[in-house]
């Protein structure tokens, strides 16, 4: 992520209100601060100094640079395997230590929330299998697909940073492999279509757990579809937009662009297409709206749901700001004559 200056001054200067970009700025400036209070502790941690190639990456709001006091912070694991000096004795053993130590060091010395999901995620993935079966039926399956995306959309490396620059570079030259016969005018459809896949499958996946649910489970699931309908639908389309602007492009660039928080791509798509700037300012208008309401917390925000009205406007909002996306999205990728290959 950039430098907060920069970053204020921006959205100041797309014509963001100075109390708007405020808000943006502190929520950037607390994520920041978690990140390395998590960092320094994780640098000298004994069980990670027995696992060479691993690397941590923080997801979500943090990653995001969004998080308010009452974030969580979900983290990745994903260990570079493909190198001899980076094999690991007894992993299985050595990976219950290193969850065990994380998780201590979260709960108990930073005092965070549990990871969402129920800790889903806590596992180390080995990157060689992740390249394997990429785009393959049992991605998902071995929960390969979600922690792909969220490196490529929006994650922070909190330890290990050379093997998470690896796992970037590693990723991208999968979706680059027909990169050689195509380097001038090369789009990046494989990426944007596993970008679309995951926007689907997360959508899939709210409806799946809607039906299994009643009562205050009920109301959780609303919370979700909520934040699904900016959060997540930001991380996704903020990246398709960009990718969208290019004619073509190179694996370097694709690296640099991945590590872009969300925000962040839609401020680089205002300074490769000024034309986007008014619809940009008006959905960032809109996410404004959403981060006073995460700011929330759990118990308030289920109060606020509670009531039908303010379910009703939540809502409203949300379908405003996805309104708004599409507009950027679909400008960007007609400008460039790749609003075909969003479709077909």
């Amino acid at each position: 992520m950039g430098s907060h200056k920069s970053y204020g001054e921006s959205l100041v200067k797309l014509g963001l209100s100075e109390a708007d970009a405020k808000v943006f700025q502190n929520r950037k400036t607390l994520s920041k601060a978690g990140l390395n209070d998590l960092r320094s502790r994780l640098k000298n941690a004994p069980t990670l100094k027995s696992y060479p190639g691993l690397t941590i990456y923080a997801a979500g709001s943090f990653a995001r640079g969004e998080a308010s006091k009452h974030s969580d912070l979900d983290l990745f694991f994903i260990h570079d395997d493909t190198k001899p000096d980076t094999q690991v004795d007894d992993p299985h053993l050595k990976s219950i230590r290193v969850m065990s130590g994380v998780m201590r060091l979260m709960e108990d010395e930073m005092k965070l929330p549990p990871p969402s999901n129920d800790g889903q995620f806590l596992n180390i993935i080995r990157l060689s299998e992740m390249l394997k079966h990429l785009g393959g039926p049992e991605d998902d399956h071995l929960n390969h697909f979600t922690a792909r995306m969220l490196l490529m959309l929006e994650s922070a490396s909190v330890f290990g940073a050379a093997t998470y620059d690896a796992a970037i570079e590693g990723v991208i030259k999968s979706y680059l492999r027909d990169y050689e016969d195509h380097a001038r005018d090369f789009r990046p459809i494989f990426l944007v279509n596993d970008v679309l896949r995951f926007w689907k499958t997360l959508c899939l996946n709210y409806e799946h757990k809607r039906n299994q649910q009643d009562g205050a489970k009920k109301l959780k699931q609303k919370i979700r579809n909520f934040k699904l309908g900016y959060s997540r639908l930001l991380t996704c389309f903020a990246t398709v937009a960009l990718l969208s602007s290019y004619n073509s492009t190179s694996q370097a660039e694709l690296v640099s662009l991945c590590k872009l928080s969300p925000i962040e791509k839609l401020l680089k798509l205002t300074t490769r297409n000024p034309d986007l700037r008014p619809q940009v300012l008006s959905a960032l208008q809109e996410y404004r709206w959403f981060l006073d309401k995460t700011a929330l917390s759990s118990e308030q925000l289920e109060s606020f749901f509670s009531k039908k009205r303010n379910r009703t406007t939540a809502f409203q909002h949300a379908k405003r700001f996805g309104d708004l996306m599409y507009e950027v999205v679909s400008k960007s990728a007609s400008k460039t004559n790749t609003l075909r290959y969003l479709v077909i």
